[in-house]
């Protein structure tokens, strides 16, 4: 299994903290999950991931309950955990 080091929010300076509030205004939970936490060496990259995520889940007429049954159908497909 692959494994990358990740910043915390503490060691990451203002850039990366600025990200987490982002994640958490998008999100709407006090954590941020693993997945995101992967592009933390990046800051700007964290946010643009953060961004995609934002405009796949949220953004669009389909209702978040089909995009989530989709998602979660192509990560199976994929034999992705996430």
């Amino acid at each position: 299994m692959a494994w990358i080091r990740t910043v915390s929010r503490a060691e990451g300076g203002a850039e990366l903290a600025d990200v987490h509030n982002y994640m958490r205004e998008v999100g709407g939970a006090g954590a941020v999950a693993n997945i995101v936490r992967l592009f933390s060496q990046r800051p700007a990259s964290m946010r643009r991931m953060i961004r995609n995520w934002e405009l796949a889940m949220w953004m669009g007429d389909e209702p978040r309950a089909t995009r989530e049954w989709i998602a979660a159908t192509v990560s199976r497909i994929n034999q992705c955990v996430y």
